[in-house]
């Protein structure tokens, strides 16, 4: 089954209308990564978005998973994810999500104002197919409709794994060249901020 990516199904990239550069609004996103290949998805991401509303107006914080154990990048996180027009989370779905990344989430749900905005979910699916890919978007999915968020999905394959002279698996870090972004619901979150 081929996969179109949603900013492809949505709109091209080239008509979609923001408000001026300057105009008194900002956008802002937050990244949640968690390794060096989900943080260039997200950064692939960030690109289109500012290509998009403009890099004065597209204002991101970035964070990586395995920090959020510490109680300042947690309180710091958890601010910025209450106050987000966009929440992008780029993880390897094979082994579940780290702890500390349900705290993250279980401080700031209850806590998220009525502003509508977008989950945007970057899934790096590895070759074999594991109960853990599902529960993942299946939470993120449910973290999405309690906030009434649209939830974005975007499915990115994961680099095979070879060893190498000594044995251990290393990642092919070449299998990433496509940017795409849910569109939708960025052209969403960019119209209401206009409005």
């Amino acid at each position: 089954m081929t996969q179109t990516a949603a900013s492809e199904r949505v709109t091209p990239w080239d008509e979609l209308t923001v408000a001026p550069h300057g105009a008194g609004y900002s956008l802002n996103i937050v990244f949640v990564y968690q390794d060096a290949t989900t943080r260039k998805w997200a950064r692939e991401v960030y690109d289109r978005v500012a290509k998009l509303a403009g890099p004065e107006t597209a204002r991101a914080t970035w964070w990586r998973m395995s920090d959020l154990s510490e109680p300042g990048v947690l309180a710091g996180a958890v601010s910025t994810a209450m106050r987000a027009d966009v929440l992008v989370v780029a993880v390897r779905t094979g082994e579940g999500l780290p702890l500390p990344f349900y705290v993250w989430v279980n401080a700031w749900l209850p806590h998220r104002g009525p502003q509508t905005g977008a989950l945007v979910a970057l899934l790096g699916i590895g070759g074999q197919r594991s109960p853990h890919q599902e529960r993942v978007r299946d939470y993120l999915q449910m973290v999405a409709r309690q906030c009434k968020l649209d939830f974005l999905p975007e499915e990115r394959d994961l680099p095979e794994e070879r060893e190498d002279s000594s044995g251990v698996p290393r990642r092919d870090s070449t299998a990433f060249d496509h940017p795409v972004l849910a569109a939708k619901g960025v052209q969403r979150v960019l119209a209401l901020r206009r409005g």
